[in-house]
């Protein structure tokens, strides 16, 4: 067998490091690391690295490089990683790339048309190459969200029809592949998929997703971020924010780590305080730590899930159109951690590159079978070219009737009267399916069904149950709902592409549209940019 590559994956906090770590001493091998933070110097606890004195003499690579005010993108980590594995392969051993960035590891393993095709300049001087740069760069960064979305329109409308008009991160994202590349990322998607199966892959590779049973997990993500903050937590941050320039864009970079933003509120506070010489050990900055410290459990939480939805609707459908073995390695429990994952690991291992029977994937253990099903097919294809926007007419149409109705009697609302409710618009066929089933839908066809039943009396029936239901009590936010348009209304549900993992999933909504207080529509999105899907 030609000299291939082991990939370790999985959420944070479930022993990635620790088996890569013992692959590479049984297989003579060395670690390249495929976070997408960990590249970055010190900050060894908010990026959570492994230790040195725990990495038993194994040798690391890309980690621990890289200046706080520098970036390190994807195409970085594809051209370090390979040359890293063949001069590994030199020497004859074993690359184990681990990593939390799926995005990274995946761009990594196979050939990506998105990110191995560069722009044709034809003529342009160096000079000319760096100040068109600069212009894409802060027309990128100073356009309004309707203009850059607008802009898509132009020069790739299949991808400005996938994209909701308010998700500014992706609208950037395909606006800079065609900057970079001067080609639609509707068109390279095609050209990716129409490649032949041997020109995928870039080499042999054995995959292991070392998983753990999401209860259990949670526990232990909830008392590693209180080991983090016992641990020094707090003065990574402050010296992190010490190094806040001007111009820093706490989407990218070492700003996106779980912990910086989530502390912003109390280390603010703590700030103004002491410029205001007042004292710092207060019950009430006590309590906001603690609400600080609850937020940062809740993104970490967040964060593992989005994980496993990328490995589940990103990863397994392309190792299942490639044929690639992936193994499921259960590390639910720490005291069967050697039987269930270090020494099945690395039997699967020594298997593989030898060219040795290997065994069923989906029945190692209890959790293999269900979790390496892919939860969609990966007819990306297809699916771009037969993507939708449906708009919900009766939601529309009622959110309409009922803002009208109540502007006009002067209820105080969050839209301006003046303005006409924009159309409900549900982003692809999942989320469609989604939508009907919705409480806000089902709620919106029972109103209209009374309404037409009942002509001008839905009306006084409505203010009469408003009136009884708040003596009672009994009010809740459902009700003010149908008392009045702008309190607090969804006007959209999460798109298929949230779904999939390139963007969405977690115990909480992560990426839903809500009304602001200047009636635009914005996405909230606690996303963290390792797993940006292309």
């Amino acid at each position: 067998m030609d000299p291939g590559v082991i990939a370790v994956i999985g959420t944070t906090g479930v022993g990635k490091s620790n088996l890569s770590i013992q692959l590479a001493k049984e297989l003579d091998g060395e670690v390249i690391n495929g976070d997408a933070l960990q590249v970055y110097k010190g900050l060894d606890i908010i990026t959570n690295k492994m230790p040195v004195d725990e990495r038993e003499g194994v040798a690391h690579h890309l980690m621990d490089f890289l200046p706080m005010d520098q970036e390190y993108s994807v195409l970085d980590f594809k051209a370090d990683a390979l040359g890293l594995i063949e001069t590994i392969h030199e020497r004859k051993h074993m690359p184990v790339v681990v990593g939390g960035t799926h995005y990274y590891i995946q761009s990594l393993l196979w050939r990506d048309t998105l990110l191995d095709t560069k722009k044709n300049v034809g003529t342009l001087s160096e000079a000319q190459k760096q100040e068109q740069s600069y212009a894409n760069e802060k027309f990128l960064r100073d356009s309004d969200t309707a203009t850059l979305y607008k802009k898509l329109q132009e020069v790739d409308p299949i991808m400005a029809n996938k994209w909701h008009e308010n998700d500014r991160r992706k609208i950037t994202r395909s606006l800079q592949v065609f900057f970079e590349t001067g080609e639609c990322q509707s068109d390279l998607i095609k050209k990716q998929h129409a490649l032949p199966d041997s020109e995928r892959l870039r080499m042999p590779t054995c995959i292991f997703w070392v998983y753990s049973a999401p209860d259990v997990l949670n526990a232990r993500l909830d008392a590693r971020v209180d080991a983090m903050v016992k641990g020094g937590l707090f003065e990574e941050i402050q010296g992190m924010r010490k190094s806040v320039g001007p111009n820093t864009d706490y989407e990218r970079g070492i700003w996106q780590a779980i912990g910086y933003k989530e502390f912003d509120p109390y280390f603010t506070a703590v700030e103004e305080a002491i410029r205001s010489n007042q004292p710092t050990d207060t019950v009430e900055l006590e309590k906001l730590k603690s609400e600080c410290t609850e937020t940062m459990k809740t993104r970490t939480r967040q964060y593992a899930k989005r994980q496993v939805l990328w490995i589940r609707n990103k990863l397994l459908p392309l190792c299942r159109e490639k044929e690639v073995k992936i193994y499921l390695l259960d590390a639910t429990s720490l005291n069967t951690w050697k039987e269930n994952v270090g020494n099945v690991a690395v039997n699967i291992a020594k298997s593989f590159f030898s060219g040795d029977d290997l065994p069923d994937a989906e029945g190692l253990n209890q959790y293999a079978k269900e979790m390496l099903t892919a939860q969609r097919d990966l007819d990306a294809v297809s699916a771009l070219e037969s993507w939708e926007k449906k708009e919900c007419e009766i939601c529309t149409s009622m959110q309409r009737i009922m803002h009208e109705k109540y502007t006009q009697q002067g209820s105080t609302t969050t839209i301006d009267p003046a303005e006409e409710l924009p159309p409900i618009i549900i982003h692809g066929p999942t989320s469609w399916e989604q939508h009907l089933k919705s409480k806000m839908h089902r709620k919106m066809r029972t109103n209209k069904a009374e309404m037409e039943r009942d002509g001008a009396n839905w009306w006084y029936f409505k203010a009469q149950e408003y009136k009884k239901r708040k003596r009672e009590g009994t009010l809740n936010q459902e009700v003010e709902i149908v008392g009045g348009v702008g309190k607090g209304m969804d006007v959209g549900v999460l798109s298929d592409e949230e779904k999939s993992g390139g963007g969405g999933g977690g115990e909480e909504p992560l990426s839903k549209v809500r009304r602001t207080s200047a009636g635009e529509e914005s996405m909230s999105d606690n996303n963290k940019s390792d797993e940006k899907s292309s």
